[in-house]
């Protein structure tokens, strides 16, 4: 039942968010379901032939260390250096998969490794949404201290 869920909100046939008049809804039901979320970001992932990832060196490093030992993670080929300690390096969606399933799970909330879990999971998720299959390169820059620029 949630993998059909999942699929059918992958593919925009999700049933409708308003509930009939009769019904009174409680606020479990109005709630989307996290598990159907996540399994429809899985999906966007595994649709994306690479992404470019910018980050911090040390963020960058943490991000590998801690996702290399999932089945489908990846060691990136290279890494670039950009300019102020950041760098960038492309991924493939298979690798996104593990990224977005490895340090999620293995981070305590309210930990540092949860902080830096959880900006990555909602950075590679907002990034993911707007993917259109129009083309564009999906660029995921966990910076939010320097502006971004086109260069980036």
């Amino acid at each position: 039942m949630l993998k059909q869920k999942i699929e059918a909100a992958y593919q925009g046939n999700s049933t409708p968010t308003a509930p009939p008049p009769a019904a009174s809804p409680s606020a479990a039901d109005q709630e989307e379901d996290p598990r159907v979320t996540h399994g429809v970001l899985l999906l966007k992932a595994a649709g994306v032939a690479s992404v470019d990832l910018i980050a911090h060196r040390d963020t960058g490093e943490w991000l590998t260390a801690l996702a290399v030992d999932h089945d489908h993670f990846r060691t990136p080929p290279s890494v670039e250096d950009v300019k102020e300690g950041r760098v960038q390096t492309v991924l493939s969606g298979r690798s996104l998969i593990g990224l977005l399933i490895k340090p999620r799970h293995a981070a305590t909330p309210l930990e540092a490794a949860w902080a830096l879990a959880t900006t990555t999971y909602n950075r590679i998720a907002a990034d993911l949404t707007t993917v259109n299959g129009e083309g564009q390169t999906i660029r995921i820059v966990l910076d939010d201290g320097l502006p971004h620029t086109d260069n980036d």
